[in-house]
This record gives structure tokens, C-alpha cells and sequence, in this order.
């Protein structure tokens, strides 16, 4: 009688456990879903924004103008950079021409001596 009642305080027990792990397997698997429910409604929300902003008939003289700041930075460093460049080309295009004339003088002043 004793050891029936010690199978059945162990089954009782052995089953509280399986209850108790269905129990907390129930629960995970319950906050998975809710958590990727709420993942997916926030991606959805995310993904319309970005398309009503692409959506939209919004054409500015500055391209990029609704860019993110680190964008509008980037542009307005090229910007800057362009034009630096731009500078410094114009300046060595003037060079060159000043020299082209200068040699373009100087072998007319030679063709000039040869002929007399």
C-alpha cells in the first residue's frame, strides 16, 4: 500500500510538471507571436511612410532636399568640392591659354626673323 501510494504522489508530481512545462511552452510560444505580430504592424507602418514619401508629387529645385541630414551634409561637401575643383580648373585652363598665346607669338616673332 505504501509504495502505491508513493507511484501515485510521483505520477501526481511527474504530471503538475508536464502541466506545468505545457504551461510555460504555451506562454513562449504566445509571446513569439504577439512580438512578431508587433514587428510586422511596425514594419507595415515603416513601409507605408517610405512609400507615401515616395508616392508623393514632391519636386524641389534642390535634389535630396528631403533626405536625411547626413545626406544634405554629404551633398552640400560635394557642393563644396565641385566647386573647389571647378576653381582650380578654370584657373590652370587660363594658364595653359596664356601660355598657348605666348607661344603661339613667339613663333610668329621667329617665323617673322626667318623670313627677313
Amino acid at each position: 500500500m505504501n509504495t502505491l501510494v508513493l507511484s501515485m504522489t510521483l505520477m501526481d508530481r511527474s504530471g503538475l510538471w508536464m502541466l506545468g512545462g505545457f504551461a510555460m511552452l504555451g506562454w513562449v510560444l504566445a509571446r513569439m507571436t504577439v512580438q512578431r505580430r508587433k514587428r510586422r504592424l511596425q514594419d507595415d507602418r515603416e513601409n507605408r511612410e517610405t512609400q507615401r514619401r515616395l508616392d508623393s508629387n514632391h519636386s524641389s529645385a534642390l535634389p535630396l532636399s528631403d533626405a536625411p541630414v547626413e545626406t544634405q551634409r554629404w551633398q552640400v561637401a560635394m557642393f563644396d568640392l565641385q566647386r573647389e575643383l571647378k576653381g582650380e580648373l578654370d584657373s590652370r585652363i587660363a594658364v595653359t591659354q596664356g601660355l598657348i598665346r605666348q607661344l603661339d607669338q613667339r613663333i610668329a616673332r621667329m617665323e617673322e626673323l626667318e623670313q627677313k
